[in-house]
């Protein structure tokens, strides 16, 4: 049992070790760049989004970047709330913007954007999420990753606010999976990342036949476009040091509901590197709940030496991250995290497997 337990919080501890150094290198090499000169076409999905949209059209209007040098694309998945009724008014009072919709037989994220990366007129794509706010040289730094000719697709970071108990829960959880998502990139081997900041190259996105061959899968627009691009161009991911703020999921069941669904996309993952990563912290939060299970069976040094181990490595970790992110660090938050996680990414892996979940009123 003792040696079981030396093995895996080794392991742990090594591939955290290995993170934050991957983190620190993605954010110690960071060049000025000039202007590519490139014209942008933001692309943004929406359904039933009335409530959130108006927040992420008015950073995008206000936007330092030339209002000349940007279009803005909302394409528009059979809303039923009044979400067109917000958008109309602000599309007519801006002469960058244009509103799509799907037709009868269109439906889905991946739809949704396919069409508005069509008609976009930009040689660069820039896509987020309806929830999102931006920052006012977001369109800045997208131009000026893209000015380095190896870039095919610039992955950037991503926040939730802080309103409440769950919300800075959330919040504290999702800074893990930024780490990940850079710690990885940092090594050249990207093994996630996030829709709402996201810039890639309209020729690449051709190229690799955009998101064909996984329009049947609910998640995963952006990290199975990226893994194309990974493969089509190897070490052509780079990090895009701008931070965009999402809002957190208002009840425990909207969190599940979109952790299954963001979680479905592992089992039909073609990276064998980001299934094994998957695969390793499922496991090891089993074994984490395992060591307090058999805590009478250890010593007290062994049984302090893994639960401190543990502790301290994430600490560090979670501190890292939450900095670059400007996201509050409660300790208290943090060590509620530790014991709550691992109940979290065990049931949601078991039932990522075979739930159906519904969301924005379709089963999928």
């Amino acid at each position: 049992m003792t040696i079981y337990f030396l093995i895996v919080f080794g392991l742990y501890f090594f591939l955290l070790t290995t993170l934050m150094l991957g983190w620190n290198r993605v954010f110690s090499h960071q060049p000025n760049r000039n202007s590519s000169g490139k014209f942008i076409s933001v692309v943004i999905a929406v359904r039933n989004e009335g409530r959130n949209i108006r927040w992420l059209i008015g950073s995008l209007l206000e936007q330092q970047y030339p209002a000349s040098g940007f279009e803005i694309i909302v394409v528009n998945d059979h809303s039923t709330d009044n979400t067109l009724e917000v958008l109309q008014p602000m599309a007519s009072s801006a002469q960058n913007f244009s509103i799509l919709s799907l037709t009868e037989n269109e439906a889905g994220k991946k739809e949704a954007l396919a069409k508005g990366i069509l008609n976009a007129r930009g040689k660069i794509i820039a896509t987020t999420d309806a929830d999102c706010q931006l920052p006012p040289d977001w369109l800045i730094k997208i131009d000026q990753v893209f000015s380095d000719e190896q870039c095919q697709m610039a992955v950037g970071l991503v926040s939730l606010q802080q309103q409440n108990l769950f919300s800075k829960l959330q919040s504290l959880e999702f800074a893990g999976v930024m780490g990940v998502t850079f710690g990885t990139l940092g090594w050249r081997i990207p093994t996630m990342c996030n829709g709402a900041n996201l810039a890639f190259w309209k020729s690449t996105f051709e190229q690799v036949n955009g998101y064909a061959g996984n329009e049947h899968i609910a998640s995963g627009d952006d990290e199975f476009l990226m893994r194309k691009i990974q493969a089509r161009f190897p070490g052509s991911v780079v990090a895009l040091n701008s931070l965009v703020v999402t809002q957190p999921q208002a009840s425990a069941r909207d969190f599940f509901r979109q952790r299954i669904r963001w979680a479905g996309k592992w089992k039909v993952n073609s990276s064998f590197f980001a299934k094994s990563l998957a695969v390793f912290i499922w496991l090891f939060q089993a074994s984490w709940v395992m060591l307090w299970v058999s805590a009478g069976l250890l010593s007290v040094k062994y049984f302090l030496t893994f639960l401190l181990s543990k502790i301290i490595i994430d600490l560090i970790f979670l501190l890292t991250v939450a900095n670059r992110l400007n996201t509050a660090f409660n300790f208290f938050i943090f060590l509620l995290l530790q014991l709550v996680y691992p109940f979290y990414v065990f049931s949601v892996g078991i039932l990522s497997w075979w739930k159906k979940v519904e969301w924005k009123g379709r089963k999928i």
